[in-house]
This record gives C-alpha cells, structure tokens and sequence, in this order.
C-alpha cells in the first residue's frame, strides 16, 4: 500500500510541475529536432551561469541591479547567444532615450554650435538655437566644443557631459534611494536633451542611428513612443510636426533600401500625463489631425511620465473616447506599487477604453480580475525587465520583451532586456521554448496589417532558422 502511495504522489506531482510548465510562457510551443538541440546548448550556458551565481553572489549576474551586473552580462553566453537571436519586433521604447548615451556624445554632442547653460536647480541645458529661450537658465549660454577645446581631458569633458544623459552609477542603491529620487534624475536628463534632438541634423543622424542599433541586435521592426515635434535649423527656422514625421518616413525608407529584411517603424504618439484637461483636448486633436493625414504612420496614443506622480487615466476618458476607429491605444498603466488608488486603477480604465497593449502592467498581479480581463481579451504586457525589474512570467499572461529608454541607464537595444527576462524573471528551466514564444508574441501583437503580418512572419521564420543552423554550427558562441 506504502508503494501504491508513494507512486500517487509521485503521478500527483508530476501533473502539477507539467500543468504549470503548460501554463507558463512558451509551455505549448514545439521545438523540432534541431531546436531541442539548440535548447540544450542554450541550457547548459543558462545552468552554467546559474550555477555561478549561486556559489559566489557576486557573479550572479540575474540577481544584481543592471549598473552592477552589466560588466558581468557583457561577458555571458548566454547574453552573446541572444545578441545574435532573431527578436522580431521591439513594441514600447522611446525614440528620445533610444540610442546609447555614448553615441549621442561623441556623434551629436560634438556637431558645431552646440550651446550649453545651467538653470536654477543645477540641471544643465544644451541646445543648438543660436538665439536660444532662457529655459530658465542663470548662467550664460557657452559654446559645448570651445569648453572641450580648453578643458585639461577631453575625455572628461566628455565622460562628464554623458552624465547629464545617463543614469548609471556604480552605487545606485545610495544614489537613488527611492523611486521619486531616480524618476527626478531621469526626467531632468530630458530636459537636458530634449531641444538637441530637435535640431534638424541631430534628428536625422540620432533617429538613423536608433535604427542602426536595432538591427545590429537582430529586431527587424519597432512600434515607437514619440512626441509630435516642431524641428528648428541653424538658421532659427521651426517647422511644424508634419515635418518631423516626413523626415522619420524618410529616413526609414532610406534605410529598408539598404536593409531589406528591416520592415520598418509605426509611431505611437505619447503626451505628458500632467497635462490639464483643456491641455489633453489640445494634444488629442492633433493627435487626431495628423492620425488624419498620416493614418498608417501614426498608429495610437499613449499618455507617458511617472504614473504615480501624473493624473490619472479617468480625468481624461471622456476626451479619449472620442478616438478614431483606424487608431489604437496604447496605455503606460499599473507602472507603480499603490494598490486599489487612482494610480493603479489606471489599468481598469485603459481596459474599459480598450487598449491594445498595456505598458510595464507592474501593478496587474495585484488586481486578479484585471488580470483574467487581459487574458481574455488578450491584451499583451510590454514588459521591460531592466525599467520595471520584476513582473512573474506565469499564468501565460500575453507579453512582449521591451527596452523602454535603454540609452539613459547604459544598455543598448533589446538584448540585455531579454537576458533579465530569461536569466531572472524566468523558471530556471526556461529555455528556447520560452524564447521564442516571447520573439513569435511580438508580431503577434504588433499592428501589422494582414500582409505585413504574413510578409513578417516569413521574414522572422527564416532569420529564426539561419540562427538554428548558425548555434548548431558553432557559429554563436
């Protein structure tokens, strides 16, 4: 009777341990022959790295915060083996923080004319208007290149000047204590940059490049959160934001020219949340204007900046359901940890207003209606793994991996984002199953038409399958 038992349990047990592996990301795909191949390879790095971390703290790259794990990462096979993945579309990044801070200094920082000046609070401004607003500075405005020119290192000058755009510290935990200390640093790094890329050569150059790092970190097509913007020129010129979108279609034209298998980029619009409601009408309807002239180009709306902080979703809903049947939403909502306040219930409402996918979605766990209203409606999560750190990849939740502003805290592209989601986030055991339900779940939920979808799906298959061939070769290493 003892041994009947104790083979019951051990039936019992293994139902369990399978119907959740079912229920988890990737628990139903199939893998072929040479996939599971693949997976065992990819496995034993995992489980390698694993095994590292658990014997010494301070390897385990999964556990510590990105600052202090990144040197680490950059030194994994597992990280080198998702550099060369096929990760089909990036969903939610911001096309301001898109590209390495590194890049930004020495290609955009270093064109003549740029100016910089220092406001009350010590944030610094730098722009390349030649008869720029105040910005509410209270030094004068001095030419960037001539302090670089009379600085002792020009290296330092430059290492400096990257600070005012990157959040990376080796001691993070002192210097941002707390998430209201952390999200100040990051939005007066906006402030530092934001009249730069506005500046009609740095836009063309900086928005080629955030291309450029895209499909060196194999992603072949991104939804973007943007802001409209009025360019200006050397010569004082603005344009208005119809401008700024030609110039974006143009560049991506010019680069599926020399990159066919990129597929290009659609834009969502994104708006402060703290705006007031005469404010919100105002940004809608031109959201609505340009959705207008620009239909297939300006695909949604999103309302951006820290949740906890901004407005909440209903004050504006009955501006928001005015929105046009060929547009979507795409909502930041539940990117905070108040629970059952106006902040977190911003997921109810983004659902009510049906919403196409929910950005970060952090606080979703905690409202468990919420969360069967998303699996019913399928409603994907863009999960950023380095800017929110945890979210439970259970349950089968729809999800797509994302970066959000990777070139403000020293990561580049969509890679080190994958290897928290699979390293950290995930079972130990997840492996290529997991991987390529989250790289097939981003075209699924992107806004492809029916034939760009298809033409999608083609182009992923075959980059998916050189991979396979590529790992099993002993090409990725």
């Amino acid at each position: 009777m003892a041994a009947v038992d104790k083979l019951a349990h051990q039936d019992a047990r293994s139902a369990v341990i399978e119907a959740e592996d079912n229920l988890s990301t990737g628990g139903r795909v199939h893998l072929n022959s040479r996939e599971t191949k693949v997976d065992e390879i990819f496995l034993k790095h995992k489980y390698d790295e694993l095994a590292r971390g658990f014997n010494d703290s301070d390897q385990n790259a999964a556990a510590l915060h990105f600052f202090k794990a990144k040197s680490l990462i950059d030194r994994s096979k597992v990280f080198h083996f998702l550099q060369q993945m096929p990760k089909g579309a990036l969903l939610h990044t911001h096309t301001s923080a898109a590209v390495t801070s590194k890049w930004v200094v020495q290609n955009i920082f270093q064109m003549p004319g740029l100016l910089k000046c220092t406001r009350k609070d010590g944030i610094s401004i730098l722009t390349f208007r030649q008869l720029p607003q105040k910005h509410g500075c209270v030094t004068q405005y001095v030419s960037v290149n001539e302090e670089r020119n009379l600085s002792v290192s020009a290296v330092e000058y430059d290492q400096a000047l990257e600070k005012l755009i990157n959040l990376y510290t080796p001691t993070p935990e002192l210097e941002y204590p707390t998430i209201d200390w952390v999200w100040n640093k990051f939005k007066n790094m906006f402030a530092t940059i934001s009249e730069v890329l506005l500046y009609l050569p740095a836009y063309r150059s900086y928005n080629w490049q955030m291309l450029q790092e895209m499909y060196d970190d194999n992603i072949m097509y991104a939804e973007v959160r943007m802001k409209f913007y009025e360019l200006y020129d050397i010569s004082g010129r603005i344009f208005p934001p119809e401008r700024g979108i030609k110039e974006l279609k143009e560049i991506i034209e010019s680069f599926k020219k020399l990159h066919p298998d990129f597929l290009g980029i659609k834009i969502i619009i994104s708006t402060n949340r703290n705006a007031d409601v005469p404010q919100m009408r105002r940004h809608f309807k031109t959201f609505k204007k340009y959705h207008s002239i620009f239909p297939k180009d300006l695909i949604g709306f999103d309302l951006v900046s820290q949740e906890d902080k901004g407005k909440p979703l209903h004050n504006f809903v009955s501006i928001l359901q005015e929105m046009p049947k060929t547009a979507k939403f795409f909502f930041h909502a539940g990117e905070t940890n108040w629970f059952g306040s106006s902040i977190d219930y911003n997921l109810l409402d983004a659902i009510l207003l049906n919403t196409t996918r929910i950005g970060h979605g952090f606080a979703l766990m905690k409202h468990p209606v919420l969360w069967n209203e998303v699996k019913n409606r399928d409603i994907a999560i863009e999960v950023s793994p380095i800017s929110n750190q945890v979210l439970n990849l259970a349950q089968n939740i729809p999800m797509v991996i994302c970066n959000d502003d990777p070139g403000h805290w020293n990561a580049k592209a969509l890679s080190y984002d994958f290897y928290y989601a699979i390293m950290s986030l995930a079972p130990n055991k997840a492996g290529l199953k997991m991987l390529k339900q989250l790289v097939w779940n981003s075209v699924k939920y992107s806004t492809f038409e029916p034939d760009e979808r298809q033409k999608a799906l083609a182009v992923l298959q075959t980059k998916w399958d050189n991979f396979i061939d590529d790992v099993l070769e002993g090409l990725v290493v």
